[in-house]
């Protein structure tokens, strides 16, 4: 009896460890996350593994997987010498996303515009008007929480298949360059102006302008993105 207690014992013991490691590596993940969507690590940044542990304040082990599973995620690649790397931004790339993400955001918002109550399509407008942030906005859908207008919208179009692949395939690499298409002159203010044109169009339920407008807005924040003065883009 006291040598099955002492076996179990030593299996809750690894299970735990198993779990703080897992706790870690999700820690480190999500650390590094943050550095990529504040611009800190840019396309093409080099990761290095002891600096980031030290700056984490944990050892190497969970960092490595961390980085492991945002190569999984073609957040990270590997190049010459298995040294990872934030992934650079490739024009045939961004491409491809932003094709993928005007039909499927096109969709989605026009879905949520025949979906939302009359208030919430209120309190969008109403929000994005009051709004001095082009990337954020504030009390929408959820009191005391600021979501980004697309990802907002989106979840709201009922649709799980568009929202699992936007979120999944699109929105993590999106955020690899944000701050890129965010920063570029004249982008900010005129993509605000657009959102507050899309809101519009869908407080009024015109589902067929509602689709035409995002899927305008988002062309234009990817030839703004691979506009000849934007040397961060391969």
């Amino acid at each position: 009896m006291d040598k099955e207690n002492s076996l179990l014992s030593e299996t809750e013991i690894v299970s735990a460890r198993e779990e703080r490691g897992e706790t870690r590596a999700k820690e480190a993940l999500d650390q590094i996350m943050a550095l990529i969507r504040a611009g800190e690590l840019r396309p093409g940044s080099i990761l290095k593994e002891v600096e980031l542990a030290k700056r984490f304040s944990m050892s190497r082990g969970p960092v490595r997987e961390a980085i492991r599973n945002l190569e999984g995620r073609k957040i990270v690649e590997r190049e010459a010498f298995q040294r990872a790397r934030i992934t650079p931004l490739r024009k045939p790339e961004i491409v491809a996303i932003f094709q993928l993400r005007e039909c499927l955001e096109g969709m989605a918002f026009s879905l949520a515009a025949a979906r939302m109550s009359d208030s919430e399509l209120d309190a969008l407008v109403e929000d994005v008007e009051r709004s001095s942030d082009p990337s954020y906005y504030g009390e929408v859908f959820n009191a005391g929480f600021k979501f980004k207008f697309h990802a907002a919208v989106v979840s709201r179009c009922g649709n799980e298949r568009i929202k699992h692949v936007l979120d999944v395939e699109v929105y993590e690499l999106i955020r690899l360059y944000r701050w890129i298409a965010g920063t570029l002159p004249g982008r900010g203010g005129s993509a605000q102006a657009e959102h507050l044109e899309i809101a519009k169009a869908m407080r009024v339920r015109d589902m067929e302008r509602v689709e035409k407008l995002t899927r305008a807005h988002i062309h234009k924040s990817m030839i703004y993105l691979l506009g000849d003065g934007n040397d961060a883009v391969d």
